[in-house]
């Protein structure tokens, strides 16, 4: 996504634009992050100075796979856009990014805004069950009849200890 800035000449002047493309995929953090929708990109630059303020909203959809259960997870991203450009060599200041020939590329700068707002952990549906850590079954679809010991190996002890209180003080009585 590229917009030519070069009709932005005095400062104030603005050009409200948009686009619509399609991508494939996204990787970040080890997973894979596919497109199943168009990525909306629309807003406004306006003239600043020596910088060009690009503000607008992203949108689009992307699936993948859910951290609980493996079955498909889709991420609605609807999310707002801002950034500071400069044509010019000397820009020192990290916030601003720079464009050569009148022409800026937004792509690198959508990537960012979109991970930025992407969720920690992608889940299929909030209450998602998961998989059983024993049968591997989805818990989402169906129960299953494993035996679920939900005590921490590093406690087990105390179990034992606990069982073992139980049965001395049944002797006593």
């Amino acid at each position: 996504m590229r917009l030519d800035v070069s009709k932005l000449k005095t400062n104030g002047d603005s050009e409200e634009f948009e686009f619509c493309e399609s991508w494939e995929k996204l990787e970040f953090r080890g997973d894979i992050l596919f497109f199943v929708e168009p990525v909306y990109f629309y807003g406004v630059a306006t003239k600043k100075g020596n910088l060009i303020e690009v503000s607008g909203n992203v949108k689009t959809k992307l699936k993948t796979i859910c951290y609980r259960c493996t079955d498909d997870a889709y991420v609605e991203v609807d999310v707002p856009f801002y950034e500071e450009y400069s044509n010019r060599e000397d820009t020192t200041d990290d916030e601003v990014i720079r464009f050569e020939d009148d022409v800026i590329e937004f792509d690198d700068s959508i990537v960012a805004t979109i991970v930025l707002y992407l969720p920690m952990k992608y889940l299929c549906r909030e209450d998602c069950k998961g998989l059983c850590p024993v049968c591997g079954t989805n818990l989402n679809v169906s129960s299953c009849s494993c035996e679920k010991d939900d005590i921490d190996p590093r406690l087990s002890i105390l179990k034992t200890l606990i069982n073992q209180l139980d049965t001395d003080e049944k002797k006593e009585v």
